[in-house]
């Protein structure tokens, strides 16, 4: 089944045909999702109430993210960092062809970004 989110940005799926461009912004796109996942990680960690959100009520769960980033950061600020049992290496398991949005405004926007990113 394929959904349709105009908000998220997919990578090229990889049918061995890309151009360099566009497997240069890919590879962006993977090193940025594993930086969202590790802070995800790290914030789950501190903050254990973040593992037990209700996906469906979106505001709470909007609320209850931007406080534990900000509570995260005040500790940081404080020298209260946590220890954080975190793998460092690089979990790539996602296929490149995840989610695909067949929408011509998400193509457009992506060729945006992969213009700006990867000139």
């Amino acid at each position: 089944m394929l959904f349709s989110f105009r908000w998220l940005i997919t990578p090229y799926r990889d049918n061995g045909h890309l151009a360099p461009q566009q497997r240069r912004f890919n590879t962006v796109l993977s090193s940025l999702r594993q930086k969202v996942e590790r802070a995800i990680g790290l914030l789950k960690g501190r903050w254990r109430k973040l593992l037990f959100l209700d996906h469906l009520d979106l505001t709470l769960s909007v609320h209850l993210v931007i406080s534990a980033c900000v509570l995260h950061n005040v500790c940081l600020l404080n020298d209260d960092y946590y220890e954080c049992c975190m793998d460092d290496e690089d979990n790539d398991d996602y296929p490149v062809d995840e989610p695909h949005c067949s929408d011509e405004r998400a193509e457009q926007k992506r060729t945006h970004l992969v213009n700006i990113v990867c000139p």
